[in-house]
């Protein structure tokens, strides 16, 4: 998904502003901290900013805006390194799913997976600033020069050693909607059967299982790597607790996923990638921060 670079806009009323640019802005801090409660408290103090500045000096406010979010989104993400340095396990991303609200539909319908977001963790806040601005909103080296407080050559050199960073983490392009969906499918089925040479041979080779509980939830606290550890461990739990598990695939952020509930509780929320035909990353969020919020939040709460 793309959106139109910051200066292609004329300057809206404050209405238009806080009803038309929100979803936009809570798209870029979400890309940029991979958690829509701090992506949501950095767009509210961009608008309060807005509206206690002298809007008449603004000529164009999207662009006004669009730069603010971003400075004050790598202010939070350099406070934040050391709490998720000491954070229970891995940091997943907060997933977004069932997209109820236009602000979640916009993120839905970007390429903000979680499994890309995980490994913009790894980077240093102006590098995924300028990742998400050029790679997933395919903004102008120009707009992001402006936006970052940088040079041109500076942005672009910052975009080149992104691009490696993920390439060597083996980062894959999302697979059609149609693969995606069949894999997960047969994921699923084989996992209630029992079946593990059909597991086996839906997953990668080298594949990776990463889980986020933060200390609330039962999770895995270091990724599993390898097909046949992570069928073993899928295979355990489902012989334990089979009976009183129920999985469904779902639209989690970009991609494919599934959800697990126990008596109608949601438990888990697993985002899935999807490389050379078999799923090469399992996802899985279960802390219940990050998958759980009332309704009035537009998010899905069970």
């Amino acid at each position: 998904m793309s959106f139109s670079h910051p200066q292609q806009f004329n300057q809206p009323s404050h209405v238009a502003v806080s009803a038309s640019l929100r979803k936009r802005l809570l798209s870029f801090a979400y890309g940029y901290l991979g958690s829509l409660t701090e992506g949501e408290d950095i767009v509210q103090e961009a608008l309060l900013r807005y509206e206690q500045s002298d809007q008449t000096s603004i000529q164009n406010v999207e662009a006004w805006l669009t730069t603010v979010v971003a400075r004050l989104s790598i202010d939070k993400l350099r406070s934040a390194q050391h709490r998720r340095e000491v954070y229970p396990g891995e940091w997943l991303p907060e997933p977004v799913f069932n997209a109820p609200t236009p602000e979640q539909d916009a993120i839905t319908r970007s390429r903000l997976s979680i499994g890309l977001l995980y490994l913009l963790e790894k980077m240093e806040p102006e590098q995924r600033v300028v990742f998400v601005l050029r790679e997933v909103f395919e903004h102008s080296y120009q707009s992001i020069a402006e936006i970052a407080g940088k040079s041109e050559a500076a942005c672009r050199q910052l975009m080149v050693r992104a691009r490696a960073a993920l390439q060597k983490a083996g980062h894959a392009p999302p697979a059609a909607g149609g693969v995606a969906e069949s894999l997960v499918s047969r994921f699923l089925d084989a996992l209630a059967k029992g079946d593990e040479q059909e597991l086996l041979g839906i997953l990668a080779h080298d594949a990776i299982l990463v889980g986020d509980g933060g200390g609330k939830a039962p999770s895995i606290l270091n990724p599993v790597c390898g097909a046949d550890r992570i069928v073993r461990f899928f295979l355990g739990i489902w012989r334990k607790n089979g009976e009183v598990f129920e999985m469904q695939r779902a639209t989690v952020n970009s991609g494919p996923g599934m959800l697990t509930f126990r008596d109608g509780e949601l438990l888990s929320v697993a985002s899935v990638s999807i490389e050379n035909g078999r799923i090469a990353a399992i996802y899985s969020v279960s802390n219940p921060d990050k998958i759980h919020r009332d309704a009035s939040s537009g998010w899905f709460a069970p």
